[in-house]
C-alpha cells in the first residue's frame, strides 16, 4: 500500500508520522496538545489510535492527549517517601492526580505534601499491559549504533505495541558511572531493533533502556544495558574554528587604557566535547610584536579584555581545544582586528603664550640651546601629550608633528636661521 502524505502548512499544527510495515499515518496535531504532552503520552495515545481509520485518526489522537490519565499503572512508594521530606526543603503540593506527573510518574502523598513519584510494582505482571523488554545487543555499524530488544510475550500484550528508547553518556577513556548524563529519549519506534547515526560519538561510553507502551500504559523501562563504548579510531579531527566572533562594547576604563568584549559561539563542528578556549591576544609596539594567551572554559563563550592601548591595533584570536584522556586536539583559530580609539588632540587655538626664547650662542657645531614655552591648558586629564609641529619660512613646509612629555629634549630647527637647535627644555608656567 502506497500513500502520499502532504503536511499542512498552518503554523498552529504539527504533523506527526506513525511509520510501520503496513501503512503510513499521518494527522494534524495542534501545537498546545503537543505542549501539554510527553513521550509517554504520545507513545500511549499513538498506540491507542493506530489501529482507528484514517478519517478518525486525528480526532482519537487529540482527544486521548486532552483525557486526563486518572489512575496510571503501579503504586506509589511506601515507607521511603518521608526521605522527601528534610529540613533544607519546602514541603509541596506538586499534583492533585496522577494526570500532573510527568511520563509513568504518579502523584503520592506522604508527610510532606504530595509530590509526583517514580512508581513501584510496575514490573509485576499486569493485565492488558505489555512486558518489560530487555535490551539484548548494543553494535556498532561503522557508522551508526545498532540497538535490539526483545519483544513482548503474545499473550501479555493488548493490542498495538509502540516503544520509546533513551540514552546516556559519558566522554572518557574510562567507563566512569556517576559521570552519565541524565536519561534522554532517543526515539519512539515500532521496531524492535533500531540504528542510531546521530549516536555513533567516538569516545563515547553509551546505555541504552526501552520501554514498551500500549494504550493502557507501561510496565516500565528495561535494565540499563551494559556500558558500550565507541571507539576512537586512529585519527580524531580536532574541533573546527569558534564561529560569530564579534569585538563590542570598545570604551574607555580610566584616562590611559580602553577595554572590551571579545564573544564566540561554539564550532559547528567537534567530534569530542570542547573542554575549554584559547585567547590569544597580539599588539604590534614599534618593531615589537607582544602577544598575551588566556584560558576560557568550556561553558564560557566571552572575554572581556581589559588595559588596552590607545589608537593601536590589536590581532584576536580564539581556538577550541578538545581532550581525550591526555591527548590534546587544538582547532582553528578564529580571528578578527580591532581598532582602539586615539586620544583626543588639542586644537592649537586653546595654546596661548607660545614663544622661543634663544638662551645661548651657536656652538662649533651651529647649534643653538633654547627654550619653548607656552600657556598651560585646563583638562579634566592630569596626564595628556603635546603635539609640536615647525617648518623653515624659506623653503617648503617639511613640518613633522611630534608627541612629547613636558619636559623633554629635542632637536629644533630655528625657522629664521635654519639652524638646529640642539636642546629644547618645555616649561609650563
Amino acid at each position: 500500500m502506497k500513500c502520499t502524505v502532504r503536511p499542512s502548512r498552518s503554523v498552529t499544527s504539527q504533523w506527526r508520522y506513525l511509520v510501520s510495515s503496513t501503512a503510513i499515518l499521518a494527522f494534524a496535531v495542534g501545537t498546545d496538545a503537543l505542549a501539554a504532552s510527553d513521550s509517554m503520552r504520545d507513545a500511549r495515545c499513538f498506540a491507542k489510535c493506530y489501529r482507528q481509520i484514517a478519517a478518525e485518526q486525528p480526532k482519537c489522537y487529540s482527544g486521548c492527549l486532552n483525557e486526563r490519565w486518572i489512575n496510571k499503572p503501579g503504586e506509589c512508594p511506601v515507607g521511603d517517601l518521608d526521605s522527601v521530606a528534610s529540613l533544607d526543603r519546602p514541603c509541596l503540593e506538586q499534583c492533585s492526580s496522577d494526570d500532573f506527573c510527568h511520563a509513568e510518574y504518579k502523584c503520592c502523598r506522604h508527610s510532606c505534601g504530595i509530590t509526583c513519584q517514580p512508581p513501584v510494582g510496575l514490573a509485576d505482571h499486569r493485565p492488558g499491559l505489555p512486558d518489560v523488554p530487555k535490551v539484548i545487543a548494543v553494535s556498532d555499524y561503522g557508522k551508526a549504533l545498532m540497538v535490539e530488544w526483545s519483544a513482548p510475550s503474545p499473550d501479555t500484550s493488548a493490542g498495538h505495541v509502540t516503544y520509546l528508547v533513551q540514552e546516556r553518556h559519558h566522554v572518557g577513556v574510562a567507563y566512569v558511572p556517576e559521570r552519565m548524563t541524565p536519561w534522554a529519549m532517543v526515539t519512539r519506534t515500532d521496531k524492535i531493533r533500531e540504528q542510531f547515526r546521530q549516536l555513533h560519538l567516538p569516545g563515547r561510553w553509551f546505555q541504552f533502556r526501552v520501554a514498551a507502551v500500549n494504550e493502557n500504559g507501561t510496565s516500565g523501562y528495561s535494565s540499563p544495558s551494559e556500558q558500550f563504548f565507541v571507539n576512537i579510531g586512529p585519527h580524531v579531527d580536532p574541533p573546527g574554528p569558534p564561529q560569530d566572533l564579534t569585538v563590542s562594547s570598545l570604551k574607555w576604563t580610566n584616562k590611559e587604557y580602553q577595554q572590551c568584549v571579545l564573544s564566540w559561539k561554539p564550532p559547528a563542528e567537534s567530534v569530542l566535547p570542547v573542554r575549554k578556549y584559547k585567547v590569544f591576544i597580539s599588539v604590534r609596539d614599534g618593531p615589537h610584536v607582544y602577544h598575551k594567551r588566556n584560558v576560557v572554559p568550556a561553558d564560557i563563550s566571552r572575554f572581556t579584555i581589559k588595559k588596552l592601548n590607545s589608537n593601536s591595533e590589536y590581532f584576536l584570536q580564539v581556538q577550541a581545544i578538545s581532550e581525550f584522556g591526555r591527548k590534546r586536539f587544538a582547532g582553528q583559530k578564529a580571528s578578527t582586528t580591532l581598532k582602539t580609539k586615539g586620544k583626543k588632540i588639542l586644537n592649537s587655538k586653546q595654546i596661548t603664550g607660545l614663544k622661543i626664547v634663544v638662551i645661548g650662542s651657536p656652538d662649533k657645531r651651529n647649534l643653538i640651546n633654547a627654550r619653548l614655552s607656552w600657556r598651560p591648558v585646563t583638562l579634566a586629564l592630569k596626564k595628556f601629550h603635546y603635539t609640536l609641529s615647525w617648518s623653515s619660512k624659506d623653503c617648503n613646509d617639511e613640518s613633522k608633528p611630534l608627541r612629547v612629555r613636558t619636559p623633554f629634549p629635542l632637536h629644533l630647527m630655528d625657522p629664521n636661521t635654519k639652524k638646529i637647535i640642539n636642546s629644547i627644555e618645555l616649561v609650563i608656567f
